[in-house]
Formats: C-alpha cells, sequence, structure tokens
C-alpha cells in the first residue's frame, strides 16, 4: 500500500515538473534579434570610424603633398588693383608698411588708427607716391559703435566697399600677470581682441552679399606658443588665432571659404616700436625689421595663405614642438631658444 502511494506520488511529481517545463516560455527570438544588434553597436561605430579614417588618409595625403610643395614652390599671387585695404593701426609700424605694399600693387587704402596724425601724413605719403586714394580716420577699434560709424563714414565718402580687411592694430605689454598694469591689461585686451571681432562684424556682410572679400587676423608666433615674457598680451594673441580659426570654419561650413577668404599672421618679434628693441636684451634669434615682416606677411596675404607665419620655417618648428610632451618642449625652450636670457631685467 505504502508502495503505491509512494508510486503514484512520484508520478504527480513527475506530472508537475513536465508541466511546468512546459508552461516556461522558451527564448523570445525578437528580443535575441535586439540584443545581437545592439551587441554589434560598438562594433558597427569602429568600422565606420575605421572606413571614414581610410578616407581622410587617402584624400588627405595629396593636399598634405600640395602643402609642402608650396613650401619650396609658392602659389601664385593674386591680383588686387584697384581693390580697397582698410588696415587698422596703419598709421606707424607694421601697418604702415603694409599700406606701402598694397599702394605699389595699385590699391587704395583706408588707414584707421587711434593716432590720426599719423594716418593722415601715411595717406598723404602714398597718394602722392603711388597715385592712389588713401584716407585715414580716427577710430578706436576696441569699440563696437565707433566700428559701426566707420563703416557709414566709408560709405558716405564714396571710398567704395572694403576688399581686404587688415585687422592690425595691437598693443604689447611685457610683465608677468602678477606684475601687470590693470588698467593697461583692460587696454590690451581690449584693442587686441574686441578690435578683430567688431571690426570683422561690421564688414563681413558686405562681404559675403559680393561674394569677395579677405579678412586678415594679425597675430603672433605668441599666440601658437607660450609668452612668459608678456601672459595677458599672450593670451590675446591666442584669442585672435582662436578667432580667425572658428571664422575660417565658419566661413567653410556656410559655403563661403571661396569668395571670403582669411588669414592668420603669425610673426615672430618685430622691431615696430623702442619698448620691443629694448626689451630684447639677448634674443637667440634676431628679430624682425618692419620692411622683412611686411613684405612676408603680404605676400602671404595675395597668396591667399590661410595662417602666415613669418619667418615661415618658425611656424612649421612650432608645429612640429607641440606634438611633444611640455617637460621637452621646456627643454627646447631653454636649449634652443634660450627664453630665459631674453630679459633677465624681468626675473624674479
Amino acid at each position: 500500500m505504502t508502495s503505491a502511494i509512494d508510486a503514484q506520488t512520484d508520478r504527480s511529481a513527475a506530472e508537475s515538473s513536465r508541466l511546468e517545463t512546459v508552461a516556461q516560455p522558451g527564448p523570445d527570438p525578437v528580443s535575441s534579434h535586439y540584443r545581437f544588434v545592439i551587441s554589434l553597436e560598438p562594433l558597427l561605430t569602429v568600422l565606420a570610424i575605421v572606413v571614414d579614417l581610410v578616407k581622410v588618409i587617402l584624400l588627405g595625403v595629396p593636399l598634405l603633398c600640395r602643402e609642402v610643395y608650396s613650401m619650396f614652390v609658392p602659389r601664385p599671387q593674386k591680383d588686387v588693383r584697384g581693390q580697397v585695404v582698410l588696415i587698422t593701426g596703419g598709421g606707424n609700424g607694421l601697418g604702415q608698411a603694409m599700406a606701402h605694399l598694397f599702394a605699389a600693387r595699385g590699391c587704395h587704402l583706408v588707414l584707421v588708427d587711434i593716432d590720426l596724425d599719423a594716418a593722415e601724413r601715411t595717406a598723404d605719403e602714398l597718394s602722392r607716391k603711388y597715385g592712389v586714394a588713401a584716407r585715414a580716420y580716427r577710430v578706436d577699434v576696441s569699440r563696437h559703435e565707433q566700428c559701426q560709424q566707420l563703416a557709414d563714414r566709408i560709405e558716405r565718402d564714396g571710398t567704395g566697399p572694403v576688399d581686404i580687411l587688415v585687422n592690425n592694430a595691437g598693443l604689447i605689454m611685457f610683465a608677468f600677470v602678477n606684475d601687470s598694469d590693470v588698467e593697461r591689461a583692460n587696454a590690451v585686451i581690449d584693442v587686441n581682441v574686441k578690435s578683430h571681432v567688431w571690426m570683422t562684424k561690421v564688414f563681413l556682410d558686405g562681404m559675403i552679399k559680393r561674394k569677395r572679400g579677405h579678412i586678415v587676423g594679425v597675430s603672433s608666433m605668441s599666440g601658437m606658443y607660450a609668452f612668459p615674457w608678456g601672459v595677458v598680451y599672450s593670451a590675446t594673441k591666442f584669442a585672435v588665432s582662436g578667432f580667425m580659426a572658428s571664422l575660417t570654419e565658419q566661413l567653410r561650413i556656410q559655403g563661403l571659404s571661396k569668395s571670403v577668404r582669411t588669414t592668420c599672421v603669425n610673426p615672430y618679434y618685430v622691431t615696430t616700436r623702442k619698448d620691443v628693441v629694448d626689451f630684447l636684451q639677448k634674443p637667440r634669434f634676431a628679430p624682425l625689421t618692419v620692411d622683412q615682416a611686411a613684405r612676408q606677411i603680404v605676400r602671404g596675404i595675395l597668396r591667399q595663405d590661410i595662417v602666415v607665419t613669418v619667418p615661415r620655417l618658425f611656424g612649421v618648428f612650432t608645429r612640429f614642438m607641440l606634438f611633444f610632451p611640455v617637460p621637452v618642449q621646456q627643454l627646447v625652450r631653454d636649449y634652443l631658444i634660450r627664453e630665459y636670457e631674453l630679459n633677465n631685467n624681468l626675473h624674479t
């Protein structure tokens, strides 16, 4: 009797187990498919990136070869005869030297400077020597309203639309950040950065409408690598380089880069002012004269180079140096550039 009961119990347990097994749902094929697709997604993303990278390499090699070739055989310079060139800081120094070079190529000049007397003298000299139209205007280019008023005055005076805008105005300040005079630092930031933004904003729309124009930003080699002797000044030049790079990309994605060109200029030390000459006590490499810098800059603008470094090889060297860790870059500064020796008076 007990055996019969046990056998019945075993059969009932086996039947329950069988029913439970039948009742449990099997794997959902749809869910399995989704899980498989999700697991493949990272792999597909990596493959897509690899394909795009191969495309970049294939398309980039000819462009790289062209750029290397242009270092030895520069691109031809464009004809700018009859065009209007506006140069900020055009009354003295580098701006004045560039104005002479543009006038020699038949350009009409608009010279903008806070020093109106200097701008007027330069404009008169250009008119007499080259027979071109040249006008001078006093403008604080760090103030947007004065930049806008300048554009309105140029239109009223019949000077003509601006074809090439050279944002050259700038102030220099040699000082460590903790020694910087606040008022002077504010002026350096305002002129060196805001002038590029406001002047570009004022004249860019006209260039876009006419489908012709060229915007030049004069930065500095200290906008490519850190300049310890003038921290605020170097920061403003990095800002100019960033602004010009962003502007270049804006025009490119808008499909305007063929009609409105950009050039960012990065010169080495230029003896534009007495304070620069006085500061450079023991430079490893001799500073550029104003005429040397102006000639190379104008040639780069007329070649429509996006970036112009003066001297040219200094830019190649600087970019190459940035591939290395900071301690290695500092060794280069100490042993090759000998930056520490530039001015012993600022040592603390």
